[in-house]
């Protein structure tokens, strides 16, 4: 009987976990396919996942951005922006929205709709979208 219920056990044990790696091909998927750019960063602000939406907003391959801060994407003024205005909120708040202008690898500004989630490791989750309708004004 003991080792019936082991038995038990370990196959109940099994399909949870069948079913969390379920849920996380789901996850990806729906991340990867996603039009808006999603990027997860640690608390060093270097990414660590992102879609490929987020990557060619910006004119840049996932690979190229992997590691890298998202500094990368501003000038030296927004990032201080940044560090000086918006991270106060998002420490307060877990989160902030607003519309910036972010750098493409060629130069040329992307204006975006930013939304920053803060994540309980102290990283963040980044979503975001090319603005169409008109320039972004801080």
């Amino acid at each position: 009987m003991e080792t019936f219920k082991k038995f038990e056990d370990i196959k109940i044990l099994s399909e949870k976990i069948s079913n969390i790696f379920k849920q996380n091909e789901l996850l990806k998927m729906a991340i990867n396919t996603s039009h808006e750019g999603i990027a997860i960063l640690n608390e060093k602000g270097e990414y660590i996942y992102l879609n490929e939406a987020h990557a060619e907003m910006f004119g840049y391959s996932v690979d190229e951005l992997i590691g890298k801060t998202w500094q990368i994407l501003y000038k030296e003024k927004d990032v201080e922006y940044f560090i000086n205005k918006v991270f106060p909120i998002i420490e307060q708040n877990g989160k902030w929205s607003g519309k910036y202008v972010g750098y493409a690898k060629n130069g040329n500004p992307v204006n975006e709709e930013v939304y920053l989630t803060s994540l309980p490791n102290g990283g963040l989750v980044c979503t975001c979208r090319v603005d169409i309708c008109k320039p972004c004004n801080k």
